[in-house]
């Protein structure tokens, strides 16, 4: 089993009654919960045998207790620090591939291209890297999950319509 690292920001009120404690009888009684920045988010260090795994139980622990999901962390919009950190790469290494000195076809930058941060793409960065055989499949993976959450959810907030099952994506994973 491997301890799996994540937040989910969700639209929770920790005033209301009760909440503590159906956060606790849900399953999430491991979990942090934290308000930060005005936002509520509940923090996981969890085992499983994947990660997909890991995040399937929380989500439905969460969902349980009431509370709709925002947005997950980590999330897919990386800078090239953030791209070093998770591939396990050096950051002179990471500006080589995005300047092109070593390996053509990098992703480009996903946003914020004309200031002097832009952001990638996690998860073509992470198929990219896998490509070059620089990270384990496993990585993208997690990658494409993060972003089911994350598009889902917004879907869902956009749209209260629209019943985006991120549950049932993640199954199909």
């Amino acid at each position: 089993m491997t301890t799996y690292d994540f937040t989910f920001v969700v639209d929770a009120d920790p005033y209301a009654d009760g909440f503590g404690d159906r956060l606790i009888e849900s399953g999430c009684d491991g979990a942090t919960f934290i308000l930060m920045r005005g936002s509520a988010a509940i923090s996981f260090d969890r085992e499983a045998d994947t990660y997909k795994d890991a995040v399937f139980s929380a989500l439905k622990q969460i969902k349980s207790t009431g509370s709709e999901v925002l947005r997950f962390e980590p999330d897919f919009l990386v800078n090239a620090s953030d791209i070093a950190t998770r591939s396990g790469l050096t950051r002179s290494s990471i500006g080589h591939f995005i300047n092109g000195h070593r390996r053509d076809g990098f992703p480009a930058p996903h946003s914020r291209l004309s200031s002097n941060s832009p952001l990638w793409d996690w998860v073509s960065v992470s198929e990219w890297l896998v490509a070059q055989g620089k990270l384990p499949k496993e990585v993208h993976h997690e990658a494409m999950i993060s972003r089911i959450i994350n598009a889902g959810s917004q879907i869902n907030q956009i749209d209260p319509n629209a019943h985006f099952d991120v549950e049932a994506a993640l199954q199909a994973a």
